[in-house]
């Protein structure tokens, strides 16, 4: 399945971590998929923002930084927040908080993702990840020369470079035919 690279797009960073972890979740209660853990949450997060970037070029799917950790690649926000489910399926939603407003924190929905070309590439992606298991997901993100595999150097903390990501997979797409 090559997708096509969508040059032609100028938004930059059309929502947030919390954006996509939610559309996961909401996907998953809809399609009856009962085994998205944290761990297979942080993955899928990450594989949506690796294909996304290389198909859309100009756009990181959101500015979250995604770091290198021990079971793989991890958006460290996601991870404090929803992290209490531990090996079992993810009950919550994540939220947006601003420290500075008075309002309750917002849970990000999939009508937020304003870019219905973006919302198309993610329903795409989702359709082909949604059944892998936790494990392979791991096995994907740890494969010798990925971001991960470049970046991860034992300790926890170091940011995995977005260009990095991009460009690995722009060149999993391109190898695709």
């Amino acid at each position: 399945m090559q997708l096509k690279d969508r040059r032609r797009f100028s938004v930059q960073i059309p929502c947030k971590a919390a954006h996509i972890a939610n559309f996961i979740l909401d996907k998953a209660e809809k399609d009856g998929v009962s085994d998205i853990s944290i761990l297979k949450l942080l993955k899928l997060v990450y594989i949506f923002f690796g294909w996304v970037s290389a198909i859309h070029p100009r756009i990181y799917l959101f500015s979250d930084p995604i770091e290198a950790w021990t079971y793989g690649p991890v958006v460290p926000s996601l991870y404090y927040e929803l992290r209490a489910s531990g090996k079992e399926a993810v009950k919550g939603r994540a939220t947006l908080y601003d420290p500075f407003s008075e309002e309750d924190p917002k849970k990000p929905t999939e009508e937020d993702i304003a870019d219905k070309e973006i919302l198309e590439t993610l329903n795409i992606i989702w359709g082909v990840y949604k059944d892998a298991p936790a494990e392979h997901l791991i096995a994907l993100t740890h494969k010798k020369g990925t971001p991960w595999w470049n970046t991860f150097d034992g300790t926890r903390n170091k940011e995995i470079p977005k260009d990095l990501i991009r460009d690995y997979y722009r060149e999993l797409n391109r190898n695709l035919n």
